[in-house]
Parts: structure tokens; sequence; C-alpha cells
């Protein structure tokens, strides 16, 4: 599951290996502090994937998605993202940065690592066809506020811009390996909008403290952190 992390034949530094055991197999706490480019992210991100790699062999398998799930492509009202998954949402990780930059390139490393073909392929086959969805909210985010007629229609607008960019410049070749990661594929992992993600918390959340500080204190993100309670008390 962590195999987009790494080039082929990158073995891991020491301290990645006891990250991984530290957390996985003795459920320590782990903190890290090393210099730039040695491997912080994919120290912290090996025990979070492969949290979720045990606890995903427990999930119920997935429906199959509705013909329309692309609904801004068709002419009818918003359907949920996740509305075909049966397994508990809620969120598994925080990946909490100061500056939205960081948050960016965080997010480009998680496409890269759970939107890869093979990732999806080992899905399909060992998870029923569940993805391990990940998502950012920040001001980047679509939309903000409550659904109405205009604010469905502007994100409707903007899937709709997304769709075509991922098509064009991913799925028609026009893109190098590095610069595809750049851009969301709606068929992945990856959430859509904050209203998806208020109704189904992702797996992973990436944020800024600031937003996470808004997002505690109004009702319309209530919904995410109900959720991840009532999962954490189920277990």
């Amino acid at each position: 599951i962590a195999k987009g992390l790494f080039p082929p034949g990158r073995t891991l530094y020491e301290h990645q290996k006891r990250g991984l055991l530290e957390t996985i197999r003795y459920g320590k706490d782990l903190v890290v502090t090393t210099g730039t480019g040695s491997g912080k992210t994919e120290t912290f991100l090996l025990p979070m994937l492969a949290q979720l790699a045990r606890e995903s062999a427990t999930w119920e398998a997935a429906s199959k998605p509705s013909k329309d799930r692309k609904w801004w492509k068709h002419d009818r009202g918003r359907m949920s993202q996740w509305e075909h998954v049966k397994r508990p949402s809620a969120l598994r990780a925080l990946v909490l940065y100061p500056l939205n930059a960081l948050v960016e390139d965080q997010l480009r490393r998680l496409r890269q690592t759970l939107d890869n073909d093979q990732i999806r392929a080992w899905l399909d086959t060992y998870r029923g066809g569940n993805r391990i969805t990940f998502g950012r909210y920040t001001g980047l985010t679509p939309i903000s506020g409550i659904e109405t007629k205009d604010s469905v229609a502007r994100l409707k607008t903007e899937l709709a811009t997304m769709d075509t960019a991922y098509q064009q410049i991913v799925a028609g070749g026009g893109a190098s390996d590095e610069a595809k990661w750049y851009f969301a594929n709606p068929d992945g992992g990856e959430m859509w909008s904050r209203w998806d993600m208020q109704e189904t918390p992702p797996d992973i959340l990436i944020t800024n403290y600031s937003m996470l500080n808004i997002m505690l204190m109004r009702t319309i993100e209530a919904s995410i952190f109900d959720d991840t309670r009532r999962w954490l008390e189920s277990d």
C-alpha cells in the first residue's frame, strides 16, 4: 500500500524502520527530529498507512457506484461522492501543517501513494472496491457554506474543470510522471468537495491549524468530528 511513496529499489532508512516498528508493533507515540530531505514525511506516513491497511481488511465491500456518480456530467442534482460505500467513515489521521504550501505538497504525496494504478487494483482485489480516502480542507477546497442552488452550480463548474484537466493532461498522456500528481483524479480516493467530506469524512484529512480551529467552532463541519467520535467509541 506504500509502494508509491518510494522510487523502485529504494530501501528504508533506519529511522523510518524504527518509526514503523515502534508505532505498529509496540503502540508507542513517535516524534521525528531530523533534517530536511531525510525522510520525515515517510516516517510518519508509513505507520499511518500500515494501520489503514490493517483496518481496511475488516471493511465491508463497497457497492457498485452509480453510473451517474460524476453528477456534474449529467442533468441531475448533486450526488454524495461515497454514497455507495458501506464501511464506517471517520478521520483515521489528521495531517496538520502551518502553511498551505506544505498542505499542497503533502496532497501530491498522497495522490502519488494512494491514487496510482497499482494501489487501486490492490484495493479492488483485496479490499472490496473500497478506497483509502484523503482530502485537503483549506480555503482552496470547494465549496464553502451550505448547499444552495447557486453554490451547487458553482461546485458543478469546479468539478467539471477538475475532471477536464485530469482527462486532457493526465489521462491523455500530456503530463510527466512527476507533474501528473499536481492534478486530482476524479476516480480516485481524493475527496471532491467540503460537502463530501462533511457527509463522509476522509480517512486522512490534510489541513492547516487555522482552518482546523475554524472547523472545530462551526456546526457545518460538526458531522466530521461526530462521525469520528462514533468510530472511536465503536472500537
